[in-house]
C-alpha cells in the first residue's frame, strides 16, 4: 500500500521494527511495533562483529522483511548504530543485509542524536514543551540532546562511548555483581561523561530505548505486551536507585523473574540503570519520562515526511 512505510533500527543489543500507515506529514498510525534481542554488539570491545551475532541479526532482518511484505509495505528505511559504527568488519554485515534487499545506513552518533530528538520533538506529549533533554541509552553508546521542540531546534548534542552492553561486558564480571564491579561501573560512566554538564536544569527529560521501557515496566509492575501503555511513564531518581539496588542484589537468572523485565535484557539492565543514574545526576534532573517511540520514529519522520 502506497502510504505504508517502515523503519528498522539495527542496534547493538536489539533490532526494532515499526510499520506505520502515513496519514499526513507528521501523523503516522502504528500497525506493527516489535523488537528482537540479537546482541549484534556482543564482544564489541574487540571492535569485530562475531559470526554468530551477525547470523542472529541477519535472520531477524529476514523475518522483518517478510513481515513488511505481509503488511504491503512500500518503503523501508533502516539504520545501524554503535556496533556497526565501531566494527572493522561491518561491511561484511552490510553486504549480507543488502543480499536480502535491505540497505542499512550506518549513522554517526550525532545523527543518531538528531533523529532521537526528532522522535521526541514531534511527539504529541512533548512537542509543545519549551525545552527538553532527550536521553538515548543504547547498547554501545548513549546520546544526550538538548533542544526546543516547538522550534525543532537542537542546542547541544553529545554521544558518549558507553552503553548498557559495553558497560556490562567491561565492568560487571560477577553474578550477582560485586562491590568492586559496581564501583568500576560508576567510575567508567563518570569518566565517559567527564566535562559534560547542561547549562541549567529547567527542562523536561525524556528517555528513549530499551532501558527506559524495561525500567518503566518494572516500576508499573506490568508485562510489555502493549508498550504504548508505558509511553510517558515518569521515573524518579528514587525509582532508578531502587531498581539499581534490586538488580544488583539478584543473579541474572533471578532477574529474569522480575515482572516487567524482558528476560533477554536481564544481564544488561543493571548497566543501563547505572548509566541513567549518572546521567540524571550530571543533568541536574530528579526524574525522566519514558518514550516508547525512539530512534526508528525519528527515522520515519525524517525519511517519509
Amino acid at each position: 500500500m502506497e502510504n505504508r512505510c517502515a523503519a528498522i533500527d539495527v542496534g547493538t543489543n536489539t533490532v526494532k521494527l515499526t510499520i506505520v500507515e502515513k496519514e499526513s506529514r507528521n501523523a503516522f498510525i502504528p500497525l506493527v511495533d516489535t523488537a528482537v534481542t540479537t546482541r549484534l554488539g556482543e564482544g564489541i570491545h574487540a571492535k569485530r562483529l562475531r559470526e554468530t551475532a551477525i547470523r542472529r541479526t541477519i535472520n531477524c532482518l529476514q523475518d522483518y522483511i517478510a513481515l513488511c511484505r505481509a503488511h504491503h509495505v512500500e518503503r523501508v528505511a533502516a539504520v545501524g548504530t554503535s556496533a556497526l559504527r565501531d566494527a572493522v568488519n561491518r561491511d561484511e554485515f552490510l553486504e549480507r543485509a543488502a543480499e536480502l534487499g535491505l540497505n542499512v545506513k550506518v549513522i554517526s552518533g550525532e545523527e543518531e542524536a538528531r533523529l532521537s530528538f526528532l522522535a521526541v520533538s514531534r511527539d504529541p506529549l512533548w512537542r509543545s514543551a519549551d525545552r527538553v533533554v532527550v536521553v538515548d541509552i543504547g547498547g554501545g553508546s548513549s546520546e544526550l540532546i538538548l533542544g526546543e521542540p516547538r522550534l525543532g531546534d537542537i542546542q547541544e548534542r553529545i554521544s558518549f562511548q558507553i552503553g548498557a552492553v559495553r558497560l556490562t561486558e567491561t565492568c560487571i564480571r560477577s553474578d550477582p555483581p560485586s562491590i568492586r564491579d559496581m564501583a568500576e561501573s560508576n567510575a567508567a560512566v563518570s569518566e565517559a561523561m567527564k566535562g559534560f554538564s547542561l547549562p541549567d536544569s529547567s527542562m523536561i527529560a525524556v528517555g528513549v530505548g530499551g532501558t527506559f521501557v524495561n525500567m518503566a515496566a518494572v516500576k508499573e509492575g506490568m508485562e510489555q505486551k502493549n508498550p504504548e501503555r508505558l509511553h510517558g511513564v515518569r521515573l524518579t531518581s528514587l525509582d532508578v536507585e531502587a531498581q539499581i539496588t534490586l538488580y544488583a542484589s539478584k543473579t541474572i537468572e533471578e532477574r529474569k523473574r522480575i515482572t516487567g523485565l524482558d528476560p533477554a535484557r536481564a544481564d544488561i539492565i543493571l548497566g543501563g540503570a547505572i548509566i541513567l543514574s549518572q546521567i540524571l545526576s550530571h543533568c541536574g534532573q530528579d526524574s525522566i519520562h519514558c518514550s516508547t517511540r525512539g530512534l526508528r520514529w525519528g527515522v520515519l519522520y525524517d525519511a517519509f515526511r
